[in-house]
């Protein structure tokens, strides 16, 4: 078709009522998929896109980390390819969602969501972590239980898993093209010796541990940084309420 009969196309569909345009596109989708995955499950999008909304909200849930995952494909990669950055992500299961290298080294990375209930974000005191005066929070453990053979569930991450930690922060932003990124060996650590604990803080702005921009996140990894880490602030002790004396 030539550039003059797609603008004639274009100039009958600003004309056609919504009806009509509806009409149109349920022709179309007669000979056309909107995505391979159509022909991998063998069923249309339409349908596949109303059993995802009649889903309950755990599987839901786990749809928006894929799509974190996906959006990370989407808009950083591409963002800092322009920047010498090559995906060099192998096939199989890692620890880690990607392997990016821009030839000072390669440089793993973990994304997940933030975390969010009943469609808001959570937000915690910031005063707990270090940080303040408020933090939204990340889940960050496998997605599936394991265990290593002697009774010990695999769930939560261990340092040196990956690199760099990549939280979508969309339930915050309503855009799936914003991340914040920290250092893997920066994450608070769980109860077992070698394990990130699963939930996380993740402060409301760039700052000291947490940046939006990939890039930066590489240069911290690469350079020394005297131990630096989250910690808990300890909880005050609670003063018990006298009795009164009988």
């Amino acid at each position: 078709m030539s550039e003059a009969d797609l603008s004639t196309v274009r100039e009958l569909l600003a004309r056609c009522s919504p009806e009509e345009r509806g009409a149109l596109f349920r022709e179309l989708r007669k000979t056309h998929q909107i995505h391979e995955f159509e022909a991998v499950i063998g069923a249309p999008a339409e349908m596949i896109l109303e059993a995802v909304h009649r889903a309950p909200e755990l599987t839901r849930r786990m749809l928006r980390g894929v799509i974190a995952d996906a959006a990370f494909r989407t808009f950083v990669v591409p963002a800092i390819t322009s920047h010498g950055w090559r995906d060099v992500t192998p096939e199989g299961n890692f620890a880690y969602d990607y392997k990016l290298d821009d030839g000072g080294g390669a440089v793993t990375v973990q994304v997940k969501l933030q975390r969010s209930e009943r469609g808001a974000p959570v937000v915690k005191k910031g005063e707990r972590f270090g940080f303040g005066p408020e933090v939204f929070m990340t889940e960050t453990q496998k997605t599936r239980t394991g265990s290593d053979g002697e009774e010990n569930q695999t769930r939560p991450y261990r340092y040196g898993e990956f690199d760099i930690l990549a939280v979508s922060m969309q339930p915050s932003t309503g855009k799936w093209d914003r991340y914040l990124y920290t250092l893997g060996r920066w994450l608070l650590p769980g109860k077992r010796a070698g394990d990130m604990a699963t939930l996380q803080p993740v402060t409301k702005e760039p700052g000291d541990f947490w940046t939006d921009d990939f890039r930066t996140a590489a240069q911290w990894l690469r350079t020394e940084d005297g131990g630096k880490r989250m910690t808990l602030v300890p909880k005050a002790p609670t003063k018990k309420a006298k009795r009164p004396k009988a």
